[in-house]
């Protein structure tokens, strides 16, 4: 007999490349929702964010552009079926090569891809999936496209795109397979830790 599933997922937290560790209050925040599992959708960059995750819920996490640079390596994927409900975490950079491509656009023209340009990749790479959980473009999303539900938590350590607040999102699957999604963010201990 299948029952609901409150997972949190999380994206981008960048301890030891863009902070020093995860947010105290975050974490406190994480274990509050006491959720059946924590997805982490890439850019780690350290192996114990995972640890202190896993402390908290069984944690899945998938490798993001900067994990791949600091020589962290985790799966590019995880799918899932939680209550008949098929889902895809992914960072959604694709691959390295894309990321650089993006970059090299941004340079030469002075633009980067939007957000559906890289779900429809995603769409096109996992297209049996009814939800894709990704990260990569510090923004939240939730959004249906082609028949997808897509969900970005946001960036989860304080920066200026989250007014310095740590995101993470709330998903619900119901034994039903209903699916609700909850964004939520955390206010820093300190100022220090921004």
């Amino acid at each position: 007999m299948s029952t609901d599933q409150r997972i949190v997922i999380l994206a981008d937290t960048h301890v030891g490349d863009r902070t020093t560790q995860i947010e105290p209050a975050l974490l406190r925040a994480v274990k509050a929702e006491l959720p059946d599992r924590i997805f982490h959708a890439g850019d780690v960059c350290k192996p114990e964010v995972i640890e202190m995750l896993s402390q908290i819920a069984p944690t899945e996490a998938v490798q993001g552009n900067r994990d791949w640079f600091m020589r962290y390596r985790l799966p590019m994927e995880c799918q899932q079926t939680i209550n008949g409900v098929n889902v895809t975490l992914a960072h959604g950079h694709i691959s390295i090569w894309q990321w650089f491509l993006n970059y090299a656009v941004l340079f030469l023209f002075g633009t980067m891809s939007g957000h559906r340009k890289f779900q429809a990749k995603l769409a096109k790479e996992y297209p049996e999936s009814d939800v894709i959980i990704y990260g990569h473009i510090h923004v939240r999303q939730d959004e249906v496209m082609d028949g997808i539900r897509f969900l970005n938590p946001g960036v989860s350590y304080p920066e200026r795109r989250n007014q310095y607040k740590s995101q993470y999102a709330l998903l619900t699957i119901t034994s039903q397979g209903e699916i609700r999604a909850e964004f939520k963010s955390v206010q820093p201990d300190s100022p220090a830790s921004v």
